[in-house]
């Protein structure tokens, strides 16, 4: 499986990277296929089975291009995106409730047909959903049909420097497209079965009983969130603190769990004993017990690639084989991307994969470096290990995603994983003896206990000094840093010498790629304006110091700025802050921050002139200036506008401004080719050294 599972995967990142047309990606695969046909019918000596080999995976390879070009929704004709972007009634199926609050219901949902003209016609591809709920009515659920009638738009926003980036976020789960639909525009019409419906009753009484256990209301959030999945009822708070302690994948119903549950399985039916008929009932148990469990936790891909693989064990158990992990992993894999190939460039499938990997990797060549002489010493050293062996493979790569690193995670993780397995046996045995006399309450104050020791711990990593500390890290580092875990591996597992001293040049390259960041980050000015819909929120960076505008008479930042402030500072590496109250045109006091000036609605640095423009400003003529930024007005003449812009690189449009206004200095820049960014559209606005 590895050796076919690789040249298809490699085949699926070429044909993301670099797409070929349908055609010929068909007749590269014909192609292949015929040569893979000859050199196995052919005759070949023992010195040439090589052959074979290299054909074998040259047609993977080229199938994993073919396969993704075929399954990419985007090239299909019947791709909700050739609707535009007009106000249809569509027919769409929800595929995953995401979350559920006060007002609206946020879901993806699958395109199945359109209505425009009074006429029909089949779509295809996927969307996110936000649906303003009806009070009195269900709210929709996995497998519902719906009749929506809304607009949909490209999901282009563009996110604040180091805030959440929802067009990745979003691409990453093969969507690209968003609507929003008020509670007069859409309808439930109808419920496709799923496999999962045959659990959606349990899941609801098993959510019941924990509402009715006893359990306080934290414990019982954190319990839903590690038997099944549901993390609806989990504050910021927590959710905060597992993600700073490095325990997140705790609160993920993943592998993690999926093991808890094989193991336990494997201990309770382990006295039927060795015989061929008891090989067979326990692993007929086994098998039906994990793919219910897949079942009531929603069946998401992590809980599916760790059952599958769980699956091929307990099948190699009943046949008296021995499982090889290694390639388990990777016939996982393999199933999972035919049946989807978009989910290699899922965050969490690269992760889980890396995880499950690291351990089959490095969980037995470190654990031989001690033996303990005590049990518990024992147990507490295999944790390590495989703590430290998940790690191995995922923390490359979490660097580049996340730009922070948990460092107390490994005395997090011997704590916490131990306590969310316990826990995890606790609330399966809540779930069936809660309502007998005694032993029930017992079991809610110990789990209660235990509960509390998770986030009290959480908490406690999250809170230490240096917790969650920003690390940049480009592509270019993380394939540095990918290729140093490779060389050590080799050095300790083969003993292969030049391995050491190659690691030790890549060492050097990687230094060498932070210094020369950081060397440019010196000399950088960019001029950002945030993502606000209602009002003008502005930065300036000048090498390492952040200056925000803020609104005339506050003395402040605002608690929302300020959290604007802090994932800028963070993305970027940025030492200082400093505040700059805006004032008009008419204000001719020059004020210097950071290394920064502003007065007269100008702000400048090295090689950066912004103007700000509001309602109560005189025209300036004959302006020359890199943006121009709108804001707090209602009215614009065009001629007061060719007097404003003059030499101007870019018009930015604040929040707040109406849509009038908006609609016609865009147009009015649109016949002057004179970039035009409108905030409350979309997104920020970021400006680095004068140039777009």
């Amino acid at each position: 499986m590895l050796r076919m599972a690789l040249p298809f995967v490699a085949g699926i990142v070429l044909s993301i990277w670099w797409p070929l047309p349908i055609e010929g990606s068909i007749v590269a695969l014909l192609i292949c296929t015929l040569l893979l046909a000859v050199s196995l019918l052919r005759r070949a000596a023992f010195e040439h089975r090589w052959v074979r080999g290299i054909s074998v995976q040259l047609w993977f390879l080229v199938f994993g291009m073919c396969y993704q070009v075929v399954r990419d929704p985007l090239v299909r004709p019947t791709h909700l995106s050739v609707d535009g972007a007009d106000a249809l009634e569509r027919v769409v199926r929800i595929t995953a409730v995401n979350g559920i609050s006060d007002k609206v219901v946020r879901a993806d949902g699958r395109a199945l047909a359109v209505r425009s003209s009074g006429v029909v016609q089949t779509r295809s591809g996927s969307m996110m959903l936000t649906l303003m709920r009806q009070p009195g009515n269900a709210d929709p659920i996995a497998g519902d049909e719906l009749v929506v009638r809304s607009r949909v738009s490209s999901i282009t926003r563009i996110p604040d420097p180091g805030g959440f980036d929802r067009r990745s976020w979003a691409a990453s789960r093969g969507m690209y497209h968003e609507t929003f639909a008020g509670p007069e525009e859409w309808v439930i019409v109808g419920h496709v079965w799923r496999w999962t419906d045959l659990f959606e009753p349990t899941r609801q009484r098993i959510a019941q009983w924990l509402a009715e256990s006893g359990l306080p209301f934290r414990e019982r959030a954190l319990v839903k969130a590690l038997v099944l999945g549901l993390r609806d009822e989990l504050d910021h708070e927590q959710k905060d603190s597992f993600v700073k302690s490095g325990t997140i994948h705790v609160l993920a119903v993943s592998g993690t769990h999926v093991g808890f549950i094989y193991a336990m399985l494997l201990f309770m039916f382990g006295w039927w004993g060795g015989g061929a008929k008891a090989r067979i009932v326990r692993g007929v148990f086994i098998l039906l017990a994990l793919w219910g469990y897949a079942g009531l936790t929603g069946a998401c891909p992590s809980v599916l690639r760790a059952t599958f693989m769980f699956s091929l064990f307990t099948l190699a158990g009943m046949s008296a084989r021995r499982a090889d992990p290694l390639n388990s992993l990777f016939a996982a894999a393999m199933v999972l991307l035919l049946w989807d190939p978009h989910m290699i460039i899922e965050i969490g499938f690269q992760l889980s994969f890396l995880a499950v990997l690291g351990i089959i990797l490095f969980y037995a060549p470190l654990q031989r470096t001690w033996m303990p002489d005590s049990w518990f010493a024992g147990q507490l050293w295999s944790l390590t290990v495989m703590s430290l062996a998940a790690q191995t493979l995922t923390t490359p790569l979490s660097l580049y995603l996340f730009q922070a690193f948990p460092v107390w995670f490994l005395p997090a993780n011997l704590i916490v994983v131990t306590a969310a397995g316990i826990a995890v046996y606790g609330a399966v045995a809540l779930l069936v003896l809660y309502r007998v006399p005694y032993l029930g309450p017992l079991l809610v104050f110990l789990l209660t206990l235990l509960l509390t020791i998770v986030d009290r711990v959480t908490a406690f990593f999250a809170e230490l000094p240096f917790a969650y500390p920003a690390i940049r890290a480009s592509f270019t580092d993380m394939v540095l840093l990918y290729a140093i875990t490779a060389l050590i591996a080799i050095r300790l597992m083969w003993n292969w010498r030049p391995a050491l001293r190659s690691s030790l040049a890549v060492g050097a390259l990687l230094l060498a790629s932070w210094g020369y960041r950081a060397r440019v980050a010196q000399d950088r000015v960019t001029f950002t304006v945030y993502d606000d819909r209602r009002t003008l929120q502005a930065g300036m960076v000048t090498g390492r110091d952040l200056t925000m505008l803020i609104p005339e008479g506050d003395s402040a930042l605002s608690e929302w700025l300020v959290q604007k402030a802090e994932r800028h500072s963070r993305a970027l590496g940025l030492d200082r802050t400093f505040l700059i109250r805006q004032g008009g045109s008419a204000d001719t006091a020059v004020v210097e921050q950071g290394q920064t000036l502003f007065g007269a609605g100008r702000w400048c640095a090295a090689g950066m002139e912004v103007y700000f423009h509001g309602a109560d400003d005189e025209v300036p003529t004959g302006l020359r200036t890199d943006v121009i930024v709108l804001h707090e007005m209602r009215y614009l003449s065009e001629e007061e506008l060719t007097q404003l812009v003059g030499q101007t690189g870019h018009v930015v449009l604040a929040g707040g401004l109406p849509w009038k206004l908006r609609s016609f200095v865009q147009q009015w820049c649109d016949v002057r080719n004179i970039p035009c960014h409108d905030v409350r559209e979309q997104g920020a606005f970021v400006l680095e050294g004068g140039a777009a």
